[in-house]
């Protein structure tokens, strides 16, 4: 008997060691503790510490501590599914061919870094109807105007100021009316988000807002209040389909996302049963996070995909939807 205590000792002590980082980690994407810089960051590398959490799953498995390996095993699967809901939401995604269709690119231009020339390419292959270019400037718009047939995007929002107040521009093949901003720079915001409602002839009207929260790394406050209040914005929106579209620098990881994302469909590409990750894009570990998004309301999602410019750390975003009414 005092041999048996012996040998489940070490099984038992084991087992406390996994049940409370597990614990954690379950419990991650669930916190809110404000603004905080650490737990923002600690939920985007949620990805990163759950594949971490199965390499020791493995190690206990080899070891033959089964009941350790299968509980941090659950704990870790627990900690994936508010990333993994708008992958489960998206397998509704429609196989209807509607002529209603409507195909936006989304890109964090990396300070305008982004090569014009391998942009246009991307243009000229997917057609979109609609630009967003997060973090642009105007010498890129002007480069990548030379690269597409003349007058391709006529309609535009107003200048960009790279580094400045506004950095996000929305290029469209069809005429619209620029609205105010969902929020300003000067209610906390670090960048304007620019909204166009965009006469589509075969749509009808859409709303289209350009998304760019400071990143919670360096302004925790800021990015907290501006998902608030991009919350808040996107509930007086009414009376036609609405897409937000760019770097939300933010992941379903996040209970400040996935508030914002309450009710809107994520037209973002997946890597098997997960969001495909668009940052970082410039670096020999693959991109791990996604924080560049579509999100969209009123609209069936077709089809997502993603791409690569050089000049920017950010994979960019082509997504089709349509109306199947």
């Amino acid at each position: 008997m005092g041999q048996m205590r012996k040998l489940r000792a070490p099984h038992s002590g084991r087992l406390v060691a996994v049940l409370v980082p597990g614990s954690l980690l379950a419990a991650l994407p669930h916190l809110s503790f404000g603004a905080s810089g650490v737990l923002a960051v600690l939920q985007a590398l949620l990805p990163l510490l759950a594949l971490a959490a199965l390499g020791l799953c493995v190690v206990l498995a080899f070891r033959r501590d089964f009941v350790p390996a299968a509980v941090l095993l659950a704990l870790a699967a627990a900690s994936l599914v508010p990333s993994m809901a708008p992958s489960i939401a998206s397998a509704g995604r429609t196989t209807c061919v509607p002529a209603r269709q409507l195909t936006v690119l989304s890109l964090n231009a990396g300070r305008g870094h982004a090569d014009p020339a391998s942009l246009a390419a991307v243009v000229g292959d997917t057609d979109p109807d609609v630009l967003v270019l997060v973090e642009s400037s105007e010498r890129l718009l002007t480069a990548l105007a030379a690269e597409l047939p003349d007058r391709a995007y006529a309609h535009r929002t107003g200048k960009v100021v790279t580094g400045g107040s506004v950095d996000t521009v929305i290029l469209s093949k069809h005429p619209f009316q620029e609205q105010p901003p969902a929020v300003l720079q000067s209610n906390g915001a670090l960048f304007d988000a620019p909204v166009a409602v965009i006469d589509h002839p075969r749509l009808g009207q859409l709303r289209v807002a350009g998304m760019h929260p400071a990143p919670p790394t360096h302004a925790p406050e800021s990015w907290v209040s501006t998902l608030q209040l991009l919350e808040a914005w996107k509930g007086e929106q009414a009376g036609m389909p609405l897409v937000l579209a760019g770097d939300f620098n933010a992941t379903p990881s996040h209970p400040q996302f996935r508030a914002l994302a309450a009710g809107l469909a994520d037209a973002s590409p997946l890597m098997g049963p997960f969001p495909a990750g668009t940052w970082p894009a410039d670096s020999v570990i693959p991109a791990f996070t996604g924080i560049d998004h579509v999100l969209v309301r009123g609209l069936a999602v077709l089809d997502a995909e993603r791409f690569t410019v050089p000049g920017t750390d950010h994979h960019g975003i082509v997504a089709q939807m349509a109306s199947c009414r």
